[in-house]
């Protein structure tokens, strides 16, 4: 069990880590969070424990959070507003955006019914556009190697940099769902 405080842009990033965390008992994933206990607001900002569960070797993990405390409450199924800000996460690299975007777009193509298939859409637009916030404005077309936190995505990147360019992900997200206003 982990006390250290990971700082996110929204309850939704939190849970969107847990998805792209493996288990470190048994390196299998993604991990399932229940409901996130308040445990601190101080600073503008309020820290939150979740307990995450391995549906593998069911190993429980108490990860905490450091959220805005002006961010959006939605819950994780809800998949609103990421991050409201045009920073990138702090402890969800491009890479794990990426992969994020085609869990979600692999679940909506199995998907029977529209309106789950449109909300998956919208998570794997989320997503991607995460992933973008990781790229100069201009220039050029990879993301920067300060986008990669782990040294198995810097291998992924390194193995196939055509999966990273940025206009791919800008024509994956142009096929996808815009939200509402």
């Amino acid at each position: 069990m982990s006390d250290d405080v990971l700082s996110v842009h929204s309850l939704v990033e939190a849970y969107c880590y847990l998805m792209a965390t493996p288990c470190p008992a048994c390196g299998k994933g993604p991990l399932c969070g229940a409901s996130p206990k308040p445990l601190d607001t101080a600073g503008g900002r309020r820290t939150v424990a979740i307990e995450a569960t391995c549906p593998t070797c069911e190993a429980v993990r108490r990860l905490c959070f450091g959220i805005p405390a002006d961010a959006p409450t939605s819950d994780s199924d809800e998949f609103g507003v990421v991050n409201p800000t045009t920073e990138p996460s702090r402890i969800l690299d491009v890479a794990q955006w990426i992969m994020l975007h085609e869990i979600c777009a692999e679940s909506a193509r199995k998907e029977k019914t529209p309106a789950q298939t449109r909300r998956l859409n919208l998570k794997a637009a989320r997503c991607l556009e995460e992933a973008l916030k990781f790229y100069d404005e201009v220039g050029n077309d990879l993301p920067p190697s300060e986008g990669f936190f782990q040294e198995a995505t810097r291998r992924r990147f390194r193995q196939n940099p055509e999966r990273f360019s940025r206009r791919r992900l800008l024509n994956l997200r142009a096929g996808l769902p815009k939200p509402l206003p």
